[in-house]
């Protein structure tokens, strides 16, 4: 069986199933290995200033026997082709990636990406991830201008009241999606943290949180 290897930001990361930093989110064998001196970006800017941390440590995580290597931040596919090139095993670094064959899967109808911050995505994303938005016709929506999003990015702690409150805020954004372009085929979850609202939390504790 193959080894997922997972590239995670420094400092604390959410360990809520779903998120890359939880025991519960894969069936598989997994290595995290933290990208030492990263930290999560926030601007395109932001991610490629850590090329030379990502690669060396993506070279460090092949060495410990990952035979697939992705990131848990959907911002290091500005990164894809250096670091595959970096190592012998396949890099994976971004949903994005899936984009063209999910164009294909819905008769090339425009198709959402989901992220957290929406100024933060754009072309330069989607050519490191292998096409274009004058080929693929997409749609951005963003919870980072919900309260309720921002706060699980400060504490990576998620109560279940907080997590009603920020599946309400994401089926909004995808609402707005829909109002913007009703013809869309498909929606990309650009941002890790996106599942974090998909698993159910215990009703008696809130979500752990864990520093990686």
């Amino acid at each position: 069986m193959g080894v997922l290897g997972i590239l995670m930001l420094e400092g604390k990361m959410a360990d809520v199933p779903g998120c890359m930093a939880s025991a519960e989110t894969f069936g598989y064998p997994v290595i995290r290995h933290v990208v030492r001196g990263s930290r999560t970006p926030r601007s395109q800017e932001e991610a490629e200033a850590m090329l030379p941390l990502y690669v060396e440590a993506a070279r460090e995580l092949e060495a410990k026997g990952a035979t697939v290597i992705t990131a848990n931040c959907g911002l290091i596919a500005l990164l894809q082709d250096e670091l595959s090139a970096a190592v012998t095993v396949p890099v994976v670094t971004s949903s994005l990636a899936l984009v063209p064959a999910v164009s294909k899967l819905v008769g090339g109808r425009p198709i959402g990406v989901l992220t957290f911050f929406t100024e933060a995505v754009g072309e330069r994303n989607f050519r490191a991830s292998g096409w274009s938005s004058a080929d693929i016709p997409v749609v951005l929506g963003g919870v980072g201008k919900h309260p309720s999003w921002l706060e699980f990015l400060e504490t990576k702690e998620v109560t279940p009241a907080l997590r009603e409150q920020m599946r309400r805020d994401l089926l909004s954004v995808v609402e707005d999606m829909l109002a913007r372009e009703p013809s869309l085929g498909a929606i990309v979850c650009e941002c890790t943290m996106l599942p974090a609202v998909l698993e159910t939390c215990g009703r008696t504790r809130p979500c752990r949180s864990s520093t990686s």
